[in-house]
């Protein structure tokens, strides 16, 4: 069985890095929901990090992703692994730990970008005079001379004399380009809609996670169902959340089954159990 240290230093691409996360929580760390309680403590010393929810640390682990995590949220994730380990009696060297995290981190990054178009433009527009100057100081020195000698360092005037047109031509007009128009935004907080993930299911595989006209523990809010559901991976819109009734989990592999019992209410005008829901946040306003 491969171990967190073989997964992260053979890691291909963010999925595997990811994936060796997962394992590290799961072999030598703490539960999500106590990984959170820590994060504030630890972050204190690292800059930009802060306190995190279960779930954004459980995001840290989703193998499917294949974008870059953000480093200070992993340097979190793995110093409370180790103070958890240490707290039981095991040694380990936590500066060793993260270095060990942190330099894998940089291999997987690669090389720097290039940089900006406007710069590398800049670069060649000063390559460009440098060559007409260039050009024109050996156009100069290679005139002839008016009498054919070395010494005088007269050049032959009609030789270097330009004919020069009377007519001034006409300006040429660049044509402006139309301005961009900007993409329409998917969700935005300030106006109460958050774009949002469905993460988890009740049994941690592809069940389609069904969404109600109702959240009370009635029975008319336990037989709302709308017939309207969601696959694992799907996106929707969010706007609150509410308390209501619990929903029977199975199997949940999400990362904190006590938030059963909240509910958000979709951008449709229906509810959805928060359980299964992936926002990014803490909160969200009441409803």
């Amino acid at each position: 069985m491969s171990t967190w240290r073989n997964l992260v230093t053979g890691a291909g691409h963010w999925g595997e890095y990811r994936r060796a996360l997962g394992v590290l929580q799961q072999d030598e760390g703490p539960s999500f929901k106590d990984m959170a309680a820590r994060s504030g403590k630890i972050a204190h010393d690292i800059p930009g990090a802060t306190s995190y929810a279960a779930a954004t640390l459980h995001k840290l682990t989703d193998e499917d992703l294949r974008k870059e995590p953000k480093w200070e949220q992993v340097e979190v994730f793995v110093r409370a692994c180790v103070e958890w380990v240490v707290e039981r009696g095991e040694r380990r060297d936590a500066e060793e730990v993260v270095r060990l995290w942190k330099d894998e981190f940089r291999r997987l990054k690669g090389d720097e970008p290039p940089p900006p178009p406007e710069r590398r433009r800049g670069r060649l527009a000063a390559v460009g005079v440098a060559v007409v100057l260039a050009v024109a100081a050996a156009v100069a020195f290679s005139r002839p001379f008016s009498d054919g000698s070395e010494g005088d360092g007269k050049p032959d005037t009609a030789a270097s004399s330009p004919v020069v047109s009377s007519t001034p031509s006409p300006p040429v007009s660049t044509p402006t380009a139309p301005a961009a128009t900007p993409s329409p935004k998917q969700s935005d907080p300030a106006d109460g809609r958050y774009l949002s993930r469905i993460a988890w299911s009740d049994n941690g595989g592809p069940t389609v996670v069904q969404v109600y006209a109702d959240y009370t523990n009635t029975d008319r809010g336990r037989g709302s169902a709308t017939g309207h559901g969601y696959d694992i991976g799907q996106d929707i819109i969010v706007l609150c959340q509410v308390s209501g009734r619990p929903v029977p989990l199975g199997t949940y592999r999400g990362p904190d089954p006590e938030r059963n019992g909240l509910w958000y209410r979709m951008s449709t005008g229906e509810y959805i159990p928060a359980i299964y829901v992936d926002t990014g946040r803490d909160s969200l306003p009441a409803c």
